[in-house]
């Protein structure tokens, strides 16, 4: 192929790619060089300009010598004074003489003496000057060391602020994501619960040890592994128990690592996790709450620079560089607020869901923390299990490390079956506030208000098994009637939610059926919440109203917001559902007037009440509780 020839035409790409060069070479001394050491370099340059400045600025006039001022009164007396020079607000004196004179070896044409501040009056300056004696007053100035103390903090003040702002732009090639280290490393082992997750999450963990056997048959380890479930089961400790079974090492981010003010940085920051990836495949890379990162775009309140980072990850996990040896985990518990480009097949093409515990599942995390734990041989975690319906693996983890911390305060060696149970009062019905005072009407209405609720939910909702009553202030509450099911269930009847819902009034009911309409409290308040959102979800979503129908008022499938005659109807038909559930539940307590009676008598003395106790009390006025059959009321 001939060579071109070469004219001045063609010397601008020479002279562009020289300036390519210049800059790289630049960039790389930014990178390794003295702004790396960006404090260091910065009083050295707020030094070096002070000495300038301190170098080359005028100085102020000074005598060759300093002589007593009975001296310098004589020689101007005697009109020995050429000229007079006031500096320093007449504080110093600066005498230049007709005749120079020697002192220590050395001839002095000038002296200068020291007075007192303001001691030179207007008559001094008038009699030295009818001597002839030419006098000047040098208007006062900074001296040579407060322009170097001003210079110097002026500079130090300004390096710092820039080295601020760079160190928070990324700190030029600063590596925020680093992997892991080995100790952080789980097993599955270690992982209580979650078998589909687990089992799910095991074709990544054999491809990450053994790519070869899935290459030779053409197949390829998902690209993302997408996490998704409620707050605290265990996401997380997953994405650790991957890499430790793997044995690769993991590199942890936050999606929120990724969000920055300045433009850029979300983008130069996914690049430079990729890029640190690639470099250790086979490799994990694991960002916890996802949804920060990888929002749906075009949404309000969403920033452009939001925007430019999640495009540039999609870029990085399915674009043109090689990404073999590296998966991209990510959890979230905000599914529906991930963009779909995000969920697409080359992406995260693998979505694990990671539910909360069954009754199994919760015993075998309840044990992996016992293990850690000196359990007494009273504590049934079997029992706890069933009791603890609805917990993810971190509020049991909880609960034991609150029974241990209640241990350590008791003085105990082991953790008894006793603090297990203040642990779990503690959390579900917050700390007692031994300090209130409550007078003793109060106190009848809020046990008249508890044993509402506990009558009523004995009968309308046996399914829920009561587990306390108390009026002892505690968290925000002055008491409560708490109810917990024994078994997890996955569809609930319209018979169990208007017994939720008539349970929830029944509180309401008990005042009005004791004290009468006008004496009803604002106790209710936060049962009233619970029992409208119930009935709602019931009318607008579950097709539980004859009124409304099997219409749902879900915005998706409307096609949008809800018209406003259907939302009128379900108002309508909501508090239709809610004055039948107040009237059921008010007809309840009329019936059994007088278990409502006892149980708050009981209350008044003892303020706690078993859930055995409760029940028996119940039992014995003729209530049905269905503990062994369910009531129909």
């Amino acid at each position: 192929m001939p060579t071109p020839l070469r004219s001045n035409d063609q010397s601008a790409p020479a002279r562009e790619r020289r300036n390519w060069k210049v800059r790289s070479l630049f960039a790389i001394a930014l990178r390794r060089g003295p702004v790396r050491y960006w404090t260091g370099g910065a009083l050295l340059v707020g030094v070096v300009a002070a000495v300038f400045f301190w170098r080359f600025s005028p100085a102020s006039v000074r005598g060759d010598a300093s002589v007593a001022y009975s001296e310098a009164s004589w020689a101007l007396a005697n009109k020995q004074v050429a000229t007079l020079l006031v500096a320093d607000n007449g504080g110093r004196l600066v005498l230049k003489l007709r005749t120079p004179r020697m002192a220590n070896g050395h001839e002095i044409r000038s002296v200068e003496t020291v007075v007192p501040a303001q001691a030179v009056t207007l008559a001094d300056l008038e009699r030295w000057g009818a001597a002839g004696t030419t006098v000047r007053v040098i208007e006062p100035h900074t001296s040579n060391a407060d322009r170097l103390i001003q210079i110097v903090s002026v500079i130090l003040v300004l390096s710092l602020l820039v080295a601020y702002a760079v160190h928070h732009r990324g700190a030029l090639g600063t590596n925020k994501f680093s992997p892991s280290p080995a100790s952080r490393h789980l097993t599955l082992r270690d992982v209580g619960g979650a078998r589909e997750a687990q089992a799910d999450l095991r074709d990544v963990i054999s491809y990450l040890r053994s790519p070869a056997r899935f290459l030779a048959m053409g197949a390829h380890c998902p690209k993302g592994v997408l996490l998704v479930g409620p707050p605290g089961t265990g996401k997380t400790l997953l994405a650790r128990a991957v890499a430790g079974e793997a044995g690769c090492p993991v590199i942890v981010a936050a999606g929120s690592d990724f969000n920055e003010m300045y433009v850029g940085i979300g983008s130069r920051r996914v690049r430079q996790l990729a890029k640190q990836a690639r470099e250790a495949a086979p490799c994990i890379v694991f960002i916890d709450e996802f949804d920060s990162l990888g929002g749906r775009r075009g949404r309000p309140n969403r920033s452009g620079e939001e925007e430019v980072t999640l495009n540039q990850l999609l870029v990085e996990m399915d674009g043109m560089a090689g990404n073999n040896g590296v998966v991209w985990m990510a959890a979230t518990n905000r599914e529906d607020m991930l963009d779909p480009a995000v969920r697409r097949p080359g992406r995260f093409d693998r979505v694990v869901e990671v539910p909360l515990p069954t009754a199994a599942d919760r015993l075998e995390i309840l044990r992996i923390h016992a293990s850690r734990s000196k359990l007494s041989k009273d504590v049934d975690l079997d029992r706890l299990s069933q009791l603890t319906v609805g917990h993810s693996g971190a509020e049991l983890a909880n609960l034991l490390n609150e029974a241990a911390i209640i241990a350590v305060q008791d003085t105990g060696d082991v953790i008894t079956n006793a603090h297990v149970e203040q642990a779990r009062d503690r959390i579900l019905l917050g700390r007692v506030r031994s300090g209130m005072v409550i007078n003793d009407q109060e106190r009848r209405l809020i046990a008249l208000h508890e044993s509402g609720h506990a009558i009523v939910g004995m009968v309308a909702c046996p399914e829920d098994k009561l587990h306390k009553i108390t009026i002892e202030p505690r968290g925000r509450s002055l008491g409560a009637a708490h109810f917990s099911p024994e078994a997890d269930r996955h569809l609930h009847p319209r018979r169990y939610l208007e017994g939720i819902i008539a349970k929830a009034l029944g509180g309401r009911a008990a005042e009005l059926v004791f004290l009468g309409p006008d004496a009803v409290t604002t106790g209710a308040g936060s049962d009233l919440v619970q029992a409208t959102g119930i009935a709602r979800r019931m009318v607008a979503e579950f097709g539980m109203s004859d009124t409304i129908g099997l219409v749902s008022a879900d915005p998706n499938a409307q096609g949008g917001s809800v018209s406003g005659q259907l939302q009128g109807e379900i108002d309508t038909a909501m508090r239709a559902l809610l004055a039948a559930q107040a009237a059921r539940a008010e007809a309840i307590v009329r019936q059994h007037r007088d278990a409502v009676e006892a149980l708050s008598i009981a209350l008044i003395e003892r303020e706690v009440l078993t859930a055995d106790e409760a029940y028996a009390m119940a039992e014995s006025f003729g209530v049905k509780t269905g503990r062994s059959g369910a009531a129909t009321v």
